[in-house]
């Protein structure tokens, strides 16, 4: 089964179809090398220019941020977690999301685990240094290998109309 996916490399976001399988977006990407986009569409995040190609393969390491969108795999394998929100930077992104973990699980923890990409929640994506609007997301796949920095998000904010977002004006993806 093929979904279009976006995901955001060092220099460019990159849109296609991808075939995910039946089960989660998270376990395909993290058991692949390899993302075959088809009907892909680049942009640019320095310049705006855009490309399109027939067919695009990618590194899995290339890519730093992955949209998740459509299904979320098995219920029956959800199990109850704690949020802790974070902000990570993720090459050229700042991401700000809620990070899941088990209840007896230390807060970051999941960022030192097996699993390559990790998702976070509640999330907005930003470019460093302000460039672009920031797009927010119910879902990111975070690449943890490609993260610089992480830093743990407590407290409450005072700011009503964007309670945890570090990066003003986010709008929705689209």
């Amino acid at each position: 089964m093929r979904e279009q996916l976006v995901a955001w490399a060092a220099d460019c976001r990159v849109q296609g179809d991808v075939e995910v399988g039946d089960g989660r977006l998270s376990d395909r990407v993290n058991d692949i090398d390899l993302l075959m986009f088809h009907n892909a569409h680049l942009q640019s995040i320095d310049d705006g220019r855009e490309l399109d190609m027939h067919e695009l393969e990618v590194e899995r390491r290339e890519l730093h941020v992955i949209e998740v969108h459509g299904h979320r795999g098995d219920p029956r394998r959800r199990q109850r977690t704690v949020q802790d929100r974070v902000m990570v930077q993720v090459g050229p992104y700042v991401v700000t999301g809620s990070l899941h973990r088990s209840p007896v699980s230390l807060p970051l923890a999941p960022l030192s685990g097996w699993a390559r990409f990790v998702p976070l929640t509640d999330a907005v994506v930003g470019i460093s240094g302000g460039q672009g609007v920031p797009v927010r997301q119910d879902v990111v796949l975070v690449n943890r290998e490609q993260i610089s920095r992480t830093e743990r998000i407590t407290g409450i904010s005072m700011y009503e109309s964007a309670p945890w977002s570090p990066l003003p004006g986010a709008q929705p993806a689209g």
